[in-house]
């Protein structure tokens, strides 16, 4: 039963955010008078749909539908094709393009945050990088003291407890560099190493807990939508250089597990499900705003670096860059793109059965 609920809830998390960015992307769009000829929530076939009509009984304006699949949905524009008319999309300004291209991520970067309010909103305390024992023969020890709060770790920004695991535990192999914080000054201690206990420690202790009041709630709402931004880009560049592989990624059955895991802890109330699945659902929404953004063809971003692809070439040759040619482009990145999806959704049933 457990196994129904995590779908549902994935589902419902997912079906949110696709349907945030389309709206996004309908929004702008009408803001810059471009003609959106359907918008959609879901995939598949339409079992809902309305229009509006003109005097004569033609259909006019956008059509709006709802679909059979609970995930997906689009904001169709026409975007890879040319028209003579002036509202189509690919007739409006570069600028008016690229802020219509940009608002789908936008919107779910504002979904994260909102999700990260609500869930400091709900708790009390945050657990933040603050030194609370340093022990005698720690090497920095007239350095560091008690109170202190960790700022940086290697140049990287720390906002919370989270960050300064994550950095701590990058770059082992190599001697830290810390920033920290001590009665709003600043100071660093340079080439820290694990010294302690066979070379596992540092020697100091680092975990306490800030009260929230709203406006640090709306402090650490930011930071940390900002934080999972720099995660998925530290994923992203992983992911490139060989340090993860295509099966660490994880895909909406992955998803569901961990949501599965989430529920069916033991002794966690209705409260903490509903808060872990709040942090969970901003991740994936920040996720989901940085790589709609990468240049890859087929995605937002991909289609804005189209968009200065032909800019330059107006500026060259005097001759913008063949629509045909570009929707070809986007659509074997779709395929490949769907490619992969199977790849992630085969990693994560293997992952999901222990193989």
């Amino acid at each position: 039963m457990s196994g129904v609920i995590s779908a549902i809830i994935i589902l419902l998390i997912l079906g949110v955010l696709i349907t945030v960015h389309e709206l996004g992307h309908y929004l702008a769009a009408r803001l810059c008078g471009v003609r959106v000829r359907e918008f959609a929530i879901g995939m598949g076939p339409a079992f809902f749909k309305r229009q509006k009509t003109d005097e004569n009984g033609e259909p006019t304006g956008t059509k709006f539908s709802l679909r059979v699949f609970p995930v997906g949905g689009f904001c169709d524009m026409g975007e890879d094709e040319e028209s003579d008319d002036p509202s189509h999309f690919r007739n409006k300004k570069n600028w008016q393009k690229v802020f219509v291209l940009i608002s789908g991520s936008v919107m779910n970067f504002l979904m994260g945050f909102l999700f990260f309010l609500i869930l400091y909103l709900s708790v009390n305390y945050i657990a933040m990088p603050d030194v609370i024992n340093v022990e005698p023969e720690f090497p920095y020890a007239d350095q560091i003291q008690v109170g202190d709060r960790f700022y940086s770790i290697n140049g990287h920004r720390i906002y919370s407890y989270m960050d300064f695991r994550l950095f701590l535990d990058r770059d082992t192999e190599k001697p830290y560099t810390f920033v920290l914080e001590r009665n709003g000054e600043r100071f660093t201690v340079e080439g820290a190493t694990r010294q302690v206990d066979g070379g596992t420690r540092f020697g100091f202790s680092v975990l306490d807990y800030e009260e929230l009041t709203p406006s640090r709630s709306l402090w650490h709402a930011a930071t940390s939508s900002v934080s999972f931004v720099r995660m998925v880009w530290i994923t992203l560049g992983d992911l490139i250089f060989g340090k993860a592989g295509a099966g660490d990624l994880m895909g909406p059955v992955g998803m569901g597990g961990v949501v599965n895991d989430i529920i069916s802890e033991e002794n966690a109330d209705a409260g903490d499900i509903a808060l872990t699945l709040l942090q969970l659902a901003g991740l994936v929404a920040v996720n989901l705003a940085v790589v709609n953004m990468l240049p890859i063809p087929a995605l937002d971003g991909g289609r804005i670096l189209f968009l200065f692809i032909s800019a330059f070439l107006m500026l060259v040759r005097k001759k913008p860059l063949n629509s045909k040619i570009e929707g070809y482009i986007h659509g074997v990145t779709m395929i490949l793109l769907f490619a992969l999806m199977i790849l992630i959704f085969y990693n994560d049933i293997m992952r999901l059965i222990g193989l």
